[in-house]
């Protein structure tokens, strides 16, 4: 989890360069075109059996690809490029208590005074988030939209997280992760073709183009597999709290080479959202 926190530090970096210059739409269906070859070819070299595993369990999977992949990807990168890194590392920090959450709702546990005490610190961090002011000035509308909406992706995620764990369990972490990818593809490519008309590929810098494929190899292969492999040993809200480490490491590389200023409204709103998530799981 330690590896994977470093290798979501610099999604958040290098998919916002991806995600200012490249259509939403295409930009995710690129992505889990990259991560799909990958997979099938980690799955081929591994002699995995994925047809009988898929029609065995299918409406699992087909959550869970629209789940991990559509709607979290339609979230996630159309919102990071409005916000900045910083902000989506922050709000991702709030999946182990989204996954709290959902365990609630679906009668798996009953937060006690401490656990309710943490989600009310950790939602009050984002509250002074979204109405934070940047610099001298309020914070931007389209930084709040892009918050907004990658707030929708942390919550696609947990959910992901929730109901994958007994499929990884099951069917074992990287055969469960490439099923997961290949539904979620399959739903996600009729929508990223909408997405190809407006891509402009001599206006991509060289940037953008490193920004999909270290999100199609790094974060959609390597992170995707630390991740299922973790679910696979511990609890999802205790895989989830390890990556508390993101929105510090990803401020500070944010601040280092996009000269992104740590404002109070993210300083405090970091203290609480933390505060918050660490004592939900202690």
């Amino acid at each position: 989890m330690g590896l994977h926190t470093f290798i979501s530090a610099g999604t958040f970096l290098l998919g916002k360069a991806a995600a200012d210059a490249l259509p939403t739409l295409a930009l995710g269906l690129f992505r889990f075109l990259i991560a799909g070859v990958g997979f099938l070819l980690l799955a081929r070299i591994r002699h995995l059996e994925l047809w009988a595993v898929a029609k065995s369990d299918w409406r699992a999977y087909l959550w869970a690809g629209f789940l991990g992949v559509a709607l979290n990807q339609i979230a996630f990168l159309g919102g990071l490029a409005l916000t900045v890194p910083s902000h989506a590392a922050l709000l991702y920090a709030l999946t182990p208590t989204v996954v709290l959450l959902l365990a609630w709702a679906r009668g798996q546990e009953k937060p006690g005074p401490r656990k309710l005490g943490g989600l009310v610190l950790a939602f009050t961090g984002v509250l002074v988030l979204l109405s934070g002011r940047a610099g001298s000035g309020a914070l931007p509308p389209k930084w709040i939209l892009g918050d907004l909406m990658v707030l929708v992706a942390v919550v696609a995620w947990a959910g992901y997280t929730v109901m994958s764990r007994p499929l990884v369990q099951k069917h074992g972490a990287q055969r469960a992760t490439t099923l997961s990818i290949l539904f979620g593809l399959a739903i996600f490519a009729p929508l990223g073709i909408f997405g190809l008309p407006k891509l402009m590929v001599a206006a991509v810098p060289t940037m953008a183009w490193v920004g999909l494929i270290y999100l199609g190899l790094m974060t959609s292969v390597v992170s995707y597999l630390l991740w299922f492999h973790a679910l696979s040993m511990k609890e999802p809200s205790r895989v989830a709290i390890a990556t508390n480490g993101q929105p510090v490491a990803t401020a500070f590389l944010a601040w280092m080479f996009y000269g992104q200023p740590v404002t109070p409204a993210f300083a405090v709103g970091a203290v609480l959202v933390l505060s918050g998530v660490l004592l939900t799981q202690v």
